[in-house]
């Protein structure tokens, strides 16, 4: 049985150019962050990289919810934590914690994650694929993902296009997650995103897109200090990724 207090530690120096023009850790390199240590940790426990390419499965993250004290700003390194939260039905779990290098918490984040058989393309009962995993239980401090709600298309804030590149494509055939924030965010105004840091951000991911497609990354500003994003492949319009921003 994977034991439920397994902890994982690790440090990573934020480097130039995973900073913004603020001199803040771009979100996209926090979710990079998240995802090396969620690899690292998962193959310490036997259900990393080494088990799922033997096996020809993925972990596919399907949500996060994380929350920031203040920006990850000025500082020449950034510690990650985190632990696994064991298994229901479908879905993994698993926790973070996000800190100064001198100790100071400053953010966490819970995540939703699947894993998929990649012959037939569908999502594994956790019992089955990981049967020594234990079950995941509810904390009483445990944050809910939040209801993103639709765009509603008469109020569009804003809008872009991309093309997935060659760069954007990780092992598994498709766009990395952290590529779908960078899509996010690149479709609101320069001035507010000078303006603005996430304190609070919700990702959901439905599908996957792969090299050469191209998607449509639109906004709606819901309240003075919240963003709603969806981004969908703009040819077959089928929505990949929907988030929500709330702003300090």
């Amino acid at each position: 049985m994977i034991a439920s207090d397994i902890l994982l530690e690790k440090s990573y120096e934020v480097k130039y150019y995973e900073q913004n023009l603020k001199n803040e850790l771009k979100e996209a390199s926090l979710l990079n962050f998240l995802q090396d240590a969620a690899t690292v940790s998962a193959e310490s426990l036997g259900f990393g990289p080494s088990f799922v390419f033997s096996n020809n499965l993925a972990w596919f993250v399907l949500k996060y919810h994380i929350e920031l004290s203040k920006p990850v700003k000025n500082t020449g390194s950034v510690i990650i934590k985190t632990e696994p939260r064991g298994a229901h039905r479908l879905y993994a779990y698993r926790d973070f914690g996000i800190y100064l290098p001198d100790g100071e918490k400053i953010g966490f984040a819970s995540s939703l994650w699947a894993l998929v058989d990649m012959n037939s393309k569908r999502m594994l009962p956790m019992e089955k694929a990981l049967p020594d995993m234990f079950k995941y239980e509810k904390r009483d401090s445990d944050p809910d993902f939040a209801k993103i709600p639709p765009l509603e298309s008469e109020k569009i804030s804003f809008e872009k296009e991309f093309e997935v590149k060659f760069d954007d494509v990780d092992v598994n055939q498709h766009a990395n997650n952290a590529n779908y924030i960078i899509w996010a965010l690149e479709s609101l105004p320069h001035e507010f995103r000078m303006n603005h840091t996430p304190a609070v951000i919700d990702i959901k991911y439905r599908k996957e897109i792969k090299m050469g497609g191209k998607i449509l990354s639109r906004s709606q500003t819901i309240a003075p200090n919240t963003t709603i994003h969806v981004i969908t492949e703009k040819e077959a319009g089928e929505e990949l990724c929907c988030a929500q921003f709330v702003w300090r």
